[in-house]
């Protein structure tokens, strides 16, 4: 097998929508059933960020040929370009805290039992293939969209950010009731954010022909974007002083999550700020402190 060699920039790419708020200096492949996946993913070097590569001409029938793709991969089949993202360790510590944050809560109110953690499992539709960072949803009969799901970004343009839960919402026809994005900064200050659809479908108005026939008009809805419920700015201390936060915290409604009203002992699903402090802030900043002590060995 033969390595891959990059064949440019994401800026050089022009404007194509799909690549749209990529860093600008992302590599860009062609797809060649000849090389080796794996050459795409050179070793980190301890790199802290998040990173990204596009691999252009990709065919839509390669997900089967390719059992080694890693996860959170995002894939434009009229494009045929697939966007490869590799999370770095404050990235994955975020996603991973809130689905430790989501489970605990349902267990206090032994509702676990109904909640289906999707993780990072690949959608697929027509216009796109793409894995959230992590969702959730109920569990029961098959869904093609969780309810909940969660964009993580660090490195990855806020505007990126938007743009993905966006179409979670969008794209699902509403499936998706609710999505939340973490944006981890690199001064350490983490954005949290839930969203929900911008608006409710209008109604399709009925007119009566000449010939005097009824007609529902159902014309096309473009959805607006989807707005900020609520937001939660984590803080972090520098040179002794405390850690701080902006915000009381972030809801995510029972009934948005598992479709269903809730119970005797069951209720919303709240994530104070100070919960969010302590397990989502803290463990990111663990994680990128031990990443610079690591670099700062090795130049030692």
């Amino acid at each position: 097998m033969y390595e891959y060699q990059s064949e440019g920039i994401v800026s050089e790419e022009g404007a194509n929508p799909f690549l749209e708020h990529l860093p600008f200096d992302t590599p860009v492949y062609s797809y060649d059933r000849q090389c080796a996946i794996e050459s795409l993913f050179p070793p980190c070097s301890g790199s802290v960020e998040d990173r990204f590569v596009v691999l252009k001409n990709f065919p839509p029938d390669a997900f089967s040929q390719h059992e080694e793709l890693p996860r959170l991969c995002d894939y434009s089949p009229l494009f045929r370009i697939l966007i490869i993202k590799m999370p770095g360790g404050p990235h994955e510590d975020a996603a991973l805290q809130f689905n430790y944050l989501i489970m605990t809560l349902a267990e206090n109110m032994s509702v676990r039992r109904l909640v289906r953690p999707w993780g990072s499992t690949r959608v697929d539709t027509p216009d796109r293939r793409k894995q959230a960072d992590s969702g959730w949803g109920p569990r029961g009969p098959p869904r093609q969209f969780p309810t909940v799901a969660l964009e993580v970004g660090f490195t990855e343009t806020t505007a990126k950010l938007e743009n993905d839960i966006a179409w979670w919402i969008n794209g699902s026809d509403g499936d998706v009731t609710m999505g939340i994005t973490v944006d981890i900064k690199g001064s350490g200050s983490i954005e949290i954010k839930t969203w929900t659809p911008g608006s409710e479908p209008p109604s399709h108005p009925n007119y009566t022909t000449a010939s005097g026939r009824h007609v529902v008009d159902q014309g096309t809805y473009d959805p607006p974007p989807p707005r900020v419920a609520e937001r939660v700015l984590l803080k972090r201390g520098r040179n002794g002083a405390p850690s701080t936060t902006e915000g009381n915290g972030i809801t995510i409604p029972f009934r948005d999550l598992l479709l269903s009203e809730p119970g005797q002992g069951e209720s919303d699903f709240v994530l104070t700020s100070q919960m969010l402090l302590e397990e989502v802030g803290e463990p990111v900043w663990d994680t990128m402190d031990q990443v610079e002590r690591t670099k700062a060995s090795k130049r030692s």
